[in-house]
């Protein structure tokens, strides 16, 4: 069974770590090629997906043609793979698959209006919006990354969508025994009697960044607890965080590698407003690093399928003082115990679930809405 993933770039983001870990837990009965549709930014994870041995498709090379020459294009790349099933991700990837003649899923990875609202303007997004949802039904399946998501599309959108949570590498991400924790502490400069806290996010208003950072400070100077915030990520608010020259908050920006810091770090925070399914949460939780979330609806569905293992979800990510107040409970208060089990949110699941539906669409188009 040959499946096409069609996506915009390989830029290293949420999206394109999914697939890579659905392509790299495929079964043997499948063969799978990636198809872009705008030239690879300097971070590109394609040299990634070839080392596995999958192909890489460059549609088009700009942006500006592949809105020109558009479906055709990619329908004559697509003819010359021959695929059985052709698997869309994100906005453009959607636009252009939806009526391909082929057996035709894709993931919705987030809160479809929320990331519109976080780069576009109001209009933008509200069109935007409109265009993906009409694209959206005419897919023989539509795959939301978590529950949380998927009921959202029902709710706003009236679509019939199942779901297939995220998932990540736990071979990757995964915790230390006590003497490597402690030794890679001492070589990222963290001190065995601070408490290093991290967030792996970037800065945003969706994020809630500048609101954590400033609270986390000033708890700081008033408790005088001997702490430190480690921030990874860029994004539109990067800058205006990092000139506010925080006492222990350390702004890295964009890392290609987070996994030493939530290996060695005390709790991972996030104070965000909308989410798919966080890798971000699930990597630190993977990594046996407790969290402490905001009380969203994708949070509250790890927390409640780890058991309350790991997890705090306590406050509004909307409301300063209740952030203040967690952030003050975490660093003076009792912590929660470091996660054992996120084996229901590995990648190997992950890729079992894509490829059971893979084989129920290959074998006949239209049965939709099933559980997985």
């Amino acid at each position: 069974m040959r499946v096409a993933y069609v996506i915009s770039t390989l830029d290293r983001c949420g999206p394109v770590n999914v697939l890579y870990d659905i392509v790299n837990n495929l079964g043997s009965n499948c063969e799978a090629a990636v198809f872009t549709l705008a030239s690879e930014p300097e971070e590109s994870r394609a040299a990634d997906f070839e080392r596995i041995g999958v192909p890489v498709v460059r549609v088009f090379d700009s942006r500006v043609r592949s809105m020109l020459l558009g479906k055709r294009a990619l329908s004559l790349a697509l003819k010359r793979f021959e695929p059985n099933i052709v698997h869309a991700h994100g906005f453009r990837a959607t636009l252009l698959c939806r009526d391909l003649p082929y057996a035709r899923v894709v993931t919705v990875h987030n809160c479809i209006l929320d990331d519109f609202l976080t780069t576009y303007g109001n209009l933008q997004a509200i069109l935007m919006a409109r265009a993906e949802v009409s694209a959206l039904r005419s897919f023989d399946a539509i795959v939301a990354c978590s529950e949380a998501n998927a009921e959202y599309l029902r709710r706003e959108y009236a679509l019939d969508v199942e779901t297939v949570r995220n998932g990540v590498d736990q071979t990757q991400f995964h915790s230390l025994d006590a003497t490597s924790r402690t030794l890679l502490r001492e070589k990222l400069g963290i001190a065995s009697d601070t408490l290093a806290l991290v967030t792996t996010g970037g800065c945003s208003e969706r994020k809630r960044t500048l609101p954590l950072v400033k609270a986390f400070s000033s708890i700081l100077e008033d408790t005088g607890v001997d702490a430190e915030l480690h921030v990874f990520g860029e994004g539109p608010e990067y800058g205006k965080c990092k000139s506010l020259s925080l006492a222990n908050v350390s702004f890295h920006g964009f890392v290609p590698d987070v996994l030493p810091w939530l290996q060695v770090s005390d709790l991972f925070v996030s104070a965000s407003t909308s989410e798919g399914m966080p890798l971000a949460v699930l990597e630190a939780l993977s990594c046996g690093l407790p969290a402490l979330l905001s009380d969203i609806p994708p949070h509250r569905e790890i927390n409640d399928e780890v058991l309350d293992q790991g997890c705090i979800v306590c406050f509004n990510a909307l409301s300063e003082e209740s952030l203040r107040a967690a952030i003050r409970a975490s660093l003076t208060g009792k912590r929660p115990n470091r996660p054992k089990d996120l084996s229901s949110f590995s990648s190997s699941r992950m890729a079992q679930k894509y490829t059971s539906l893979y084989v129920r669409l290959s074998r006949g188009r239209g049965d939709r809405g099933r559980a997985i």
